[in-house]
């Protein structure tokens, strides 16, 4: 019981929802209304997808397509260019989280196998942003993604085209910084790519193939979560122990507080009066992120933001994973990798790092909020 206790006082954000979710029960009194407040879908989804890519991170399959991509390369420039855009579009599909707890210890194996560390903090910044920017684009990229994609029901189609202008200008600026900021120096790379095993990676797929049914609605949410157990059980028991539990349950939290302030008008009416317009939307969506991170915000806004304004609350809790470190929990990953890798460089990876969002977020909102009307 006491590490259960550990493991969940670690998450503190979970621990904030938890707190919150608990304060509101005492203005609305637990019943049989707050089964109504779950989005079950979104769980099932986020459970699915956390099993599949669990499954691929120990095929090292992650590391087999990011050296594959970099071991005919013999400058950091170009080496780092394509872990960078690897991230960007690996986190298209599985998620940021997972792909840079992959591919930011990668970048630090390579760049001090080539003897070019002193690159690697610039690296895993541009790492980080692309990831939140590759990632904004599909509803499974992010967790707020598959949130709002399911309580707005949004069409598929429709969800990539509404954030195709905040990836496609997230992928300029990272590129064109990396190819400015990163300098053509020779290195030598002799790696060798890590064995793959395919029988497991083709499990996994079966299971990652089963979620994306799932987001698409072409198979209901609970036959996902059977056949996704049934594999699991069968195939990968030990992927269990690999589900972020302290996630699933912050979302559930934050379903019972957001369910409870719905049903106190007072609150509702004040919030919605002034979530009124689509650029306070966009901003209250993208400044929120900044202190409470964007999946809290997302799931925050919606109970208070009309249907009519969705687009601009899904680009501005997107656009918000970049800013402060908590802006995203992908962030966070990377963070703990200066931290314990880079201690020395802490100082000069928080200025940079929010240097570059703060120039990001702005060109990025204005071709958001001006250019695409």
């Amino acid at each position: 019981m006491k590490s259960i206790f550990k493991y969940l006082y670690k998450d503190k954000v979970f621990i904030i929802a938890l707190v919150f979710a608990i304060l509101s029960m005492f203005f609305i009194a637990p019943s049989a209304d707050y089964l109504g407040y779950i989005n079950y879908k979104v769980l099932i989804i986020m459970f699915t997808l956390m099993i599949a890519v669990a499954g691929f991170y120990e095929t090292h399959f992650f590391d087999f397509v990011a050296t594959k991509l970099v071991i005919h390369f013999r400058s950091i420039k170009w080496i780092g260019l394509v872990i960078i855009l690897t991230t960007f579009f690996l986190a298209m599909l599985l998620t940021n989280d997972a792909v840079l707890l992959t591919l930011v210890p990668f970048t630090i194996f390579i760049t001090k196998h080539t003897k070019t560390e002193k690159y690697a903090v610039l690296i895993i910044i541009l790492q980080t942003i692309a990831a939140n920017m590759g990632s904004a684009l599909t509803p499974m990229g992010d967790p707020q993604n598959i949130y709002l994609y399911a309580y707005y029901n949004i069409p598929f189609q429709t969800f990539i085209l509404v954030m195709l202008p905040v990836t496609i200008m997230g992928f300029i600026l990272v590129s064109s910084t990396a190819l400015l900021k990163i300098p053509n120096i020779s290195c030598e790379l002799n790696i060798v790519a890590p064995n793959v095993n395919w029988k497991r990676l083709f499990l996994y797929t079966l299971i990652l193939v089963n979620a994306l049914l799932s987001v698409l609605r072409i198979v209901p949410e609970f036959y996902t979560l059977g056949v996704t157990l049934l594999l699991a059980s069968l195939y990968g028991r030990h992927l269990f122990k690999r589900v972020d539990y302290t996630l699933l349950l912050t979302f559930l939290s934050f379903f019972i507080f957001t369910g409870n302030l719905g049903q106190m008008d007072f609150i509702k009416d004040s919030i919605e009066n002034l979530l009124n317009s689509r650029t306070s939307v966009f901003f209250t969506g993208l400044i929120t992120s900044q202190f409470i991170s964007n999946v809290p915000a997302a799931v925050l806004l919606s109970t208070f933001t009309r249907q009519e304004f969705w687009k601009p609350l899904l680009q501005g809790v997107n656009i918000g994973a970049m800013g402060t470190i908590i802006g995203s929990l992908a962030s966070l990953i990377t963070f703990k990798y200066i931290l314990r890798e880079y201690p020395n460089e802490t100082k000069n990876y928080l200025i940079a790092y929010t240097i570059l969002s703060i120039i990001f977020i702005t060109v990025i909102s204005v071709v958001v909020l001006f250019v695409t009307g």
